[in-house]
């Protein structure tokens, strides 16, 4: 079972049922998943019913808060509703897919329940706390320099923020150049400016994603187990584009496009390449690190010694 978290709340009645409604139909789908797997089948009507539910529910509520954002003049609405849009148009679209082609593997329903799961938590601990003004607002701070002690202080109150983890991050090493820091989950964000391309890597150590898993899954679970590998894979996704902000110059011009996952040869084959900034963190929970080859970064927060904003 999912666990709802009372560190979840926004504190507005309506959204916050909403959000605990969702976790129920999350929950109803992972008991209709665990009573039986089936044939293609059954695994065919568990995911039509499931997004059945998820769609018809998340609809609704995307509705009502783009809304609300609307009413208070929320700055960040088109960014908030943009993510909405993607989970309605390209996520569940993709699973909507399969059972039209009429094919349902194991792994197929349990990426559908994993990514579900992973997108609606980082959506609420990030997206939706910021709406209230909680949590990790999207907007980067103007630094005027580069140092390590605000990265370090951004990213410590991103973790507290977001996941109520106090992580204890620091950096040990300010010239990362893709080498193993232990089994992970790694990935690349691209966007664009103009006719440029900017790309942010990040990549937490495996260990780091069972400490989350822990608190919404509970105590018992294991490693190796599907559902918990996709579900962190899409929370590590979402979570690692807030934190990118921190790598990317902010400007209007600026797009996110897309994201993919990495194996640790194709990120040592990118790390070939001129890297402006490179940071490797050791934290309480485990390693992590993040990249970017954003050059308009560098030019606007230049100083004499290359060390991360």
């Amino acid at each position: 079972m999912i666990q709802w978290n009372e560190y979840y709340m926004m504190g507005i009645e309506d959204f916050d049922n909403d959000h605990k409604q969702l976790f129920k139909i999350a929950d109803r789908i992972i008991n209709m998943v665990n009573q039986s797997m089936g044939d293609s089948n059954t695994r065919l009507h568990i995911m039509r019913e499931g997004i059945k539910y998820l769609r018809s529910y998340f609809d609704n509520h995307a509705l009502r808060e783009e809304a609300y954002m609307r009413r208070i003049g929320y700055a960040d609405y088109a960014m908030h509703k943009n993510l909405h849009d993607e989970f309605q148009q390209i996520q569940l679209v993709k699973y909507e897919k399969l059972i039209e082609d009429g094919n349902c593997s194991k792994d197929d329903i349990l990426d559908f329940v994993g990514t579900g799961i992973g997108w609606l938590l980082e959506h609420i601990t990030t997206a939706d706390m910021a709406i209230v003004g909680k949590g990790f607002l999207s907007k980067p701070k103007v630094h005027n320099t580069i140092n390590p002690e605000i990265l370090e202080e951004e990213i410590n109150h991103l973790f507290v923020a977001t996941l109520n983890m106090d992580i204890h991050a620091r950096i040990i090493k300010d010239d990362y150049q893709g080498e193993s820091f232990g089994q992970g989950v790694y990935q690349m964000l691209t966007y664009r400016r103009g006719q440029n391309t900017i790309s942010v890597m990040a990549g937490i150590e495996n260990k780091f994603l069972l400490s989350v898993a822990n608190m919404v899954y509970g105590d018992e679970i294991d490693q190796a187990d599907a559902l918990i590998v996709s579900t962190f894979e899409i929370f590590s996704a979402n979570f690692w584009r807030t934190l990118a902000t921190r790598f990317t110059f902010h400007d209007d011009n600026l797009q996110f496009k897309e994201n993919h996952f990495m194996t640790q040869k194709q990120l040592q084959q990118h790390f070939e390449k001129e890297q402006v900034i490179s940071v490797l963190f050791e934290s309480d929970k485990g390693k992590f690190f993040l990249a970017s080859d954003d050059r308009f970064l560098k030019q606007n927060y230049a100083t004499k010694e290359p060390v991360p904003v």
